[in-house]
């Protein structure tokens, strides 16, 4: 199916940052950029396929990321609000 190595990881790039980008539409509630869906993908969107690719360990890792990534950005983002007087 590839043609060589280099092929084979950047689709497993693509998938892994789909799946990710499933996770950030999970914990955000938008729709879905690609089949404008919320929360339920169309059957055969590709940031769900990607999803569905990943072994259970991979998704409860991929959750653990994007989450653990949000809190800090959370983090980050309520201390630059402060005003110092």
């Amino acid at each position: 199916m590839f043609e060589s190595d280099e092929q084979k990881k950047r689709a497993e790039l693509i998938i892994t940052l789909l799946a990710k980008l499933y996770v950030v539409l999970e914990l955000s509630g938008d729709n879905c950029p690609v089949c404008h869906k919320s929360q339920t993908h169309d059957t055969e969107c590709p940031i769900s396929l990607a999803w569905t690719l990943l072994t259970e360990e991979e998704q409860h890792e991929a959750r653990t990321t994007i989450r653990t990534l949000a809190l800090t950005i959370g983090a980050e983002e309520s201390h630059a609000d402060e005003m110092v007087h």
